[in-house]
C-alpha cells in the first residue's frame, strides 16, 4: 500500500476515533438545573485551558472576581461554563463524589464578588494578591485569594500552620507557614518555587 495512501487512511481514523471519543464523553455531561453563579473567589490557575482542583502555581492567571456561570459537569469530576467572557472547564482532581465536586465548585465560585473585601486590605496585601503572590504577614483568607486552595491531596486542614502548594518551576512543592497568630510566617521550598509565591516589596 502506498505511503500516502496510509497516511491518509491514519488521519481518517484519528479524526474518527477522536469524534467517537467527543460523543462518548458529550453523552455523559449532565445540564444544572441551577447553575453555579457569582465570582471567581481567587486568582485560578489554568492549565492547558483546565482550571484544576490540582491548582499548579504559575502561568496564567484568572483574577479574583471574574464573574463565572458553571452549568454543566461530567463523571463528577468535570465542569463547564463561562468566567470572565470565557468558556473555561474546570477539573476537580480529588473528587470522589458529585457531592465532592460541587462543593469545591461553590468554593471556587463564590456569591459575592471578593474584589469588594481586597479594597479594604492594605496597599502592600492588595499588591500582593494582584501578583498571586504572598507577603509575610498575610491572613489565611488572602493567601486563599491570592493563590487559590491548595490541593486536599497534600493540605488536608486549612487551619494547619502548613499550606502546601505546588509550582510549574521544576514540579516543585512550595510551603507557606503560619504562625501562632494565623498570619504567614514565612516559605519553605527550593528557592526557585519559593520565588513563584513570595511578593518582594
Amino acid at each position: 500500500m502506498p505511503l500516502l495512501h496510509t497516511l491518509r487512511l491514519h488521519r481518517i481514523f484519528a479524526v474518527f476515533a477522536f469524534v467517537g471519543g467527543f460523543l462518548l464523553l458529550s453523552g455523559c455531561a449532565t445540564k444544572l438545573t441551577q447553575p453555579i453563579t457569582g465570582y471567581t473567589c481567587c486568582n485560578l490557575r489554568p492549565d492547558y485551558g483546565w482550571v484544576s482542583s490540582t491548582n499548579m502555581l504559575g502561568g496564567a492567571i484568572v483574577p479574583a472576581g471574574e464573574s463565572a456561570v458553571i452549568d454543566t459537569v461530567k463523571r463528577d469530576k468535570y465542569a463547564y461554563g463561562m468566567i470572565g467572557g470565557d468558556y473555561v472547564s474546570l477539573r476537580d482532581d480529588t473528587a470522589r463524589s458529585k457531592e465532592d465536586m460541587q462543593r469545591w465548585m461553590r468554593q471556587v465560585v463564590v456569591p459575592t464578588d471578593p474584589k469588594l473585601t481586597l479594597a479594604t486590605w492594605s496597599p502592600d496585601v492588595q499588591k500582593a494578591v494582584y501578583s498571586a503572590k504572598v507577603v509575610v504577614g498575610m491572613t489565611r483568607p488572602q493567601v486563599l485569594m491570592s493563590l487559590s486552595y491548595p490541593s486536599r491531596n497534600d493540605t488536608k486542614d486549612l487551619n494547619g500552620n502548613t499550606w502546601r502548594y505546588w509550582t510549574t518551576q521544576e514540579d516543585e512543592p512550595v510551603d507557606i507557614l503560619f504562625g501562632a497568630d494565623g498570619t504567614v510566617s514565612g516559605f519553605s521550598g527550593k528557592p526557585s518555587a519559593v520565588r513563584t509565591v513570595e511578593f518582594k516589596r
